[in-house]
């Protein structure tokens, strides 16, 4: 017997045979009409060439008649090369017919075998839904059913409904027809079978609006997913019950029917309810009946039917003396959970935190009263101090206005005395260059350093009053530490020399990054710290180089610092063996600057003494950005001797007349042409510009609030361009230092020592001399 799947495959044959057939019909068809055409073209030639032969007999224009004999066998020619030309092209696409049959034979085995060999059934729609081929497996669901279907008639929906006509799929299952279809135009669904299995049904469509459907047997997929999901459930029913049985509470859980579903033993134990009597599906009102809790542990339906989540919470007290709290709650879908709490202890707590309450109220309204007499005293308390803290204010701001009054006092103070202390230095310097007796060159070098002390202790009050006002502010620059170096040595040598002490020094051609006076300053306190405490030996100033900064050294062979006493000598007014040395005029203030200015730089301080064999004092500072650059000509110029001094002319601008003398007296010793004025008004009218000086020694303040700074335009425009300019002041403010550094002019401060001056003028001209050989 052949199957449903043989025969729809024969009758598929059997019509591709007939089509086969008829195609050949009409081509044998087509070729008979051409040899029939062929047939009468050579009957009308031979008909045409007898009539041209009995023409040439019996007339006379027998040339004209063969003419279109000739013609009309060219023509019939002709048409028989395209007659030929078509039975060629005819053979040809009854060949290539042959081969296409051939192939979609092939190709249709091909398509047969591939969905034979899928273990799921498979079966293919046309466009119009009706049944064009099926597998074997497609056909097994139809085996024994008594369905009949054909190939090319049968539709997709006539399919669906035999299916559950003939019981195949399961009546009380979802139907075939009403599947989900998905957004992309293929559906997918699980069907379940009349014998138990289940089939996932899948259905795609073909690219010429066709249907191909695919039934897949996942029963045993299903069974597993079942059994997966009562794994599940069980899991969470013993959870549940794990849950339930640890709970502090009693739990009763009861459904829809007011069945008992699940409970714990605290429940029995609290309810005082018969072991035996509580069962899974026994019923909640028989359980209770005639218990104690038999008039509260009901089913609350008349507040279910309010919509309420919590249907009751209430307290009931036991025969026992006991107090159980019953709290119900409606679950959804139906039924309800009641639970059952002991709260005795609670409520006995809670009436002892009453009687507790109202104790302490009574307490509470005592210790108000008191505590009110001690707030009110301590308010007088508050106003009394608040009273204090305004006289403490008071004094401090008085004590603060002293301070800033003492500040400014002695800053002025300082100002007044730095002038005429400005032109003492500089008569004693002028009067030590005069070739003088034994002892007046004695007394000469007294008075030096008479005012060398006096200089000293006065410039360190003012340093020190600047620097605990808090108007010390650093400008750092780029600057090769040999100028440093090298005009710290020439100040010191001769000191050295006085105390017949060795004096080295070591120079570093490196660039810092630092204020080059403020630093100046604590190296100048290292080294005079040095010669105070010094009686015999050397002492030696040089850089050591680190990874991230310069520090600068000052060595010496003095009385050494004990080590405990290390941390005090940067104190004020602290000096070593202060007793002993009575000689010396130090304040102790030395160091105390050096710990204020190293703060304000924001360099590291270091020290290492060794008690009897000397100290090293020193200082960190950090490199500039251009650490290997050269130093500038400027910093290499002011290390030049005073030796190109002689010849030069020099105007001096102050309005002291004792400075004027002092500075006069000085210049002509090293051999300097000097004038001098004492106001703008000295040069208007006084012919001091004439023959031009080479160089200008300008105070910044001159009378009538004029400054250096105008007397200087005042020069450059009657002389119409600018000359190399020195200002000395007493003034030893920042904005002063920035102003005149800016306008590109060099500042000193008073009172002046004699070697810095002569290195600052050297300098100047030195920079005139290049500035002509440049032009």
């Amino acid at each position: 017997m052949t199957s449903p799947f043989e025969s729809a495959h024969a009758q598929h044959s059997d019509a591709e045979g007939k089509v086969g057939s008829r195609r050949n019909q009409e081509l044998e068809s087509v070729i008979e009409a051409l040899q029939y055409e062929n047939e009468k073209l050579k009957k009308t030639n031979q008909v045409l060439i007898e009539r041209v032969e009995q023409g040439w007999a019996n007339h006379g224009d027998a040339y004209r008649s063969f003419q279109n004999a000739a013609l009309l066998a060219d023509k019939v020619k002709d048409r028989t090369i395209k007659l030929r030309k078509t039975l060629y092209k005819l053979e040809e696409a009854n060949q290539n017919l042959s081969l296409t049959r051939l192939e979609f034979a092939h190709s249709r085995q091909r398509l047969l075998d591939t969905i034979e060999s899928i273990s799921d059934a498979i079966v293919l729609f046309d466009k119009d839904r009706r049944l064009v081929l099926g597998n074997s497996h497609f056909y097994d669901f139809w085996r024994g059913t008594g369905a009949n279907f054909e190939v090319g008639t049968t539709t997709f929906r006539e399919l669906s409904l035999m299916a559950v006509e003939h019981g195949i799929f399961d009546p009380h299952g979802k139907p075939f027809e009403k599947l989900v279809a998905r957004g992309d135009g293929n559906r997918d669904s699980v069907i379940r079978l009349a014998d138990g299995r289940w089939l996932q049904v899948s259905e795609r469509p073909t690219a010429d609006d066709g249907l191909v459907v695919v039934y897949s047997d996942i029963t045993r997929l299903k069974e597993n997913e079942i059994a997966r999901q009562e794994k599940v459930l069980a899991e969470q029913n013993r959870v549940l019950q794990s849950m339930i049985a640890n709970l502090p509470l009693g739990v009763l859980l009861v459904n829809a029917s007011h069945q008992v579903e699940a409970w714990n033993q605290l429940l029995i134990e609290l309810t005082g309810l018969a072991p035996e009597s509580v069962a899974k599906g026994a019923n909640f009102h028989d359980m209770f009946s005639g218990t104690a809790l038999e008039g509260i542990s009901y089913s609350p339906d008349t507040l279910a039917d309010r919509g309420q989540r919590s249907l009751f919470q209430t307290e009931e007290l036991l025969d026992d003396g006991r107090v159980i709290a019953i709290k119900s709650h409606l679950i959804p879908g139906g039924g309800f959970v009641n639970t059952y709490q002991d709260v005795t202890q609670q409520r006995r707590t809670a009436e002892a935190l009453k009687n507790a309450y109202q104790h302490m109220e009574k307490r509470v309204h005592e210790r108000t009263v008191e505590l009110s007499a001690l707030n009110h005293k301590l308010r007088n308390e508050i106003e009394e101090r608040a009273q204090v803290e305004d006289s403490l204010l008071v004094a401090k701001r008085e004590a603060e206005a002293a301070n800033t009054s003492k500040t400014k006092f002695i800053t002025a103070a300082s100002h007044d005395l730095l002038q005429p202390l400005n032109a003492a230095r500089l008569f004693a310097t002028a009067l030590m260059d005069y070739e003088l007796p034994v002892q007046a060159r004695q007394l000469a070098n007294s008075l030096s350093y008479s005012l060398a002390d006096v200089e000293s202790l006065l410039g360190t009050l003012v340093d020190i009053s600047k620097l605990e006002a808090g108007i010390v502010e650093p400008v750092r620059e780029a600057f090769c530490v040999n100028t440093l170096i090298n005009n710290l040595a020439k100040e010191f040598q001769q000191q050295a020399r006085s105390n017949q002490l060795g004096f080295d020094y070591i120079e570093a051609n490196v660039t810092v990054y630092s204020d080059s006076q403020l630093l100046a300053r604590i190296l100048r306190n290292f080294l005079s710290n040095s010669l105070r405490y010094t009686d015999r030996g050397r002492i030696l100033l040089g850089c050591r180089r680190r990874t991230d900064y310069v520090e600068i050294q000052v060595w010496d062979t003095g009385i050494g610092v004990p080590e405990d006493q290390l941390e005090e000598i940067f104190r004020e007014f602290k000096r070593i063996n202060g007793e002993t040395r009575r000689e010396d005029k130090g304040l102790g203030l030395g160091l105390a600057i050096v710990d204020k200015l190293s703060g304000v730089l924001g360099h590291d301080i270091k020290i290492t003494s060794e008690l009897g064999k000397g100290s090293m004092f020193s200082v960190c500072v950090p490199y500039a950005d251009a650490r290997q650059q050269q130093c500038s000509s400027e910093q290499q110029a002011s290390a030049v001797g005073g030796n190109h001094l002689s010849g030069c002319s020099v105007l001096v601008v102050d309005n002291d007349r004792s400075i004027c003398l002092g500075m006069s007296a000085v210049l002509e010793s090293w051999g300097c042409k000097v004038r001098t004025a004492q106001s703008l008004k000295d040069l208007v009218d006084r012919d001091v510009l004439s023959p031009e000086p080479d160089v200008l020694i300008l105070d910044y303040h001159l009378d009538d609030d004029t400054t250096g700074l105008d007397a200087e335009a005042m020069i450059s425009l009657r002389l119409g361009h600018r000359i190399p300019s020195l200002f000395i002041t007493a003034n030893y403010s920042n904005e002063l230092r920035q102003l005149v550094k800016e306008q590109g002019f060099h500042l000193l401060n008073k009172p002046i020592k004699p070697l810095k001056l002569k290195s600052v003028l050297a300098y100047l001209l030195s920079q005139k001399g290049d500035a002509v050989e440049a032009g």
